[in-house]
Formats: structure tokens, C-alpha cells, sequence
């Protein structure tokens, strides 16, 4: 993940069967938090065979309630080989506080 201030946060998945673990997004997010920064500027997360995964609904949650008024602006790597990105707002078009 790189944060708005150019620092870059990794994160990794912690499965379990229990649905105790977590995403590594998140693990990415709280370590840019607990340095201090909340605005993030582009994510990437990548399988264990190199290909690109998209944040799961928890994460995308998250992202847009640490960043509500910039969260479109998130930019998500969508497919590493053809260098596509996509924006948080595009996965997240109608998010639930914004239509009251």
C-alpha cells in the first residue's frame, strides 16, 4: 500500500478457521495508521502466484471510513500484467452513508 506521504505499507493475510484472521490490506492499513498517516493513495495485493486480488468488503469498508470525503480517489491494482488500476469509488460506487 503507498500512503498519500509516499510511504509504502505491506501488509499479509492471516487465514484461520475461526474467521479470527485478517486481510493483509488491513494489516497494511494498521501499520500506516499506527505511523501516524491516514490517507491512502494506491493499493496493490498480490496472490501467492503473482496475479492481483481485490479488497474484500471489509477492507474496501475500511478505506472508505478512514478517507469518507477522498476515498474515490484509492487507486486498486486490478490486473498487474496489463497494468490496469481501478478506483475504490468504482468498487464502492453507492457506499451507505453517502445516500442519506
Amino acid at each position: 500500500m503507498l500512503s498519500a506521504k509516499g510511504n509504502i505499507y505491506t501488509g499479509v493475510c492471516i487465514d484461520a478457521c475461526c474467521s479470527l484472521g485478517i486481510c493483509a490490506e488491513r494489516n497494511a492499513i494498521f501499520q500506516m495508521i499506527t505511523n501516524g498517516e491516514q490517507e491512502i493513495q494506491k493499493i496493490l495485493t498480490l496472490m501467492p502466484d503473482g496475479s492481483c486480488a481485490m479488497p474484500c468488503g471489509a477492507c474496501r469498508e475500511l478505506m472508505v471510513q478512514l478517507m469518507p470525503h477522498t476515498y474515490q480517489n484509492i487507486e486498486i491494482m486490478a490486473d498487474i500484467k496489463n497494468q490496469k488500476t481501478v478506483s475504490l469509488e468504482e468498487l464502492t460506487p453507492h457506499w451507505w452513508i453517502t445516500s442519506h
